[in-house]
């Protein structure tokens, strides 16, 4: 079972968020929430959850401040943002922070369950209606965007001229899984063409 922990100053959410595991099928449940970053953190040093799902807009201290000392407290817990924010400055200060993924609070349950699954793989996330603010990043990183294991993986094998669905069997999950990491590598090559992006990406020695 994978417990989550919700912090977020909203209980509406917090409701809404716990009704989507309630059948558990998916092996996933809330097993702790708190509605501030300070009542949060005695919480979660006794919780047993392995996933936070953490709103950025909160009274006092906010998440962006807040995802920093998740990470140094609880380096063995995922945290994922759960956001309305569009401000990419906002987005890119919590992105540094090394967050394991941002999302949308509109997404949807398969993209947050997706998600989970991915940031306890290892990967970070970036949901696919993030606002874009690779542009931050690219400048600070000299321009070459940075894609995870998975996207490069996909991007490859797209590169070899292989369809979407077929990458999805090579590498043993879905199709929609595939355009989830296409999507993402799109938003950060900031092109939505295949053949530019893989022409981008050969030019950068990735692929």
């Amino acid at each position: 079972m994978i417990n989550l922990f919700v912090i977020d100053d909203h209980p509406f959410f917090i409701d809404g968020i716990r009704s989507l595991f309630t059948d558990g099928e998916e092996k996933i449940k809330v097993s702790g929430s708190a509605n501030s970053a300070q009542e949060a953190l005695p919480k979660l040093k006794k919780s047993q959850s392995k996933v936070i799902l953490l709103d950025l807009i909160m009274p006092g201290m906010g998440g962006v401040e807040f995802s920093v000392i998740l990470k140094n407290e609880f380096p063995e817990k995922k945290v994922i943002v759960l956001t309305g924010e569009l401000d990419q400055t906002v987005l890119y200060n919590t992105w540094i922070n090394n967050v394991d993924a941002i999302l949308m609070k509109y997404c949807g349950r398969t993209e947050l369950i997706d998600t989970i699954y991915d940031v306890l793989s290892g990967r970070r996330i970036i949901g696919r209606d993030v606002p874009n603010f690779q542009p931050k990043i690219e400048s600070i990183m000299g321009g070459q965007p940075r894609l995870t294991p998975s996207e490069l993986k996909v991007l490859n094998l797209l590169a070899h001229g292989h369809t979407r669905k077929v990458v999805g069997e090579m590498l043993k999950t879905s199709e929609n899984a595939v355009d989830f990491h296409c999507n993402n590598i799109f938003r950060k090559f900031n092109n939505r063409k295949l053949i530019s992006v893989i022409e981008e990406a050969r030019s950068y020695k990735m692929i």
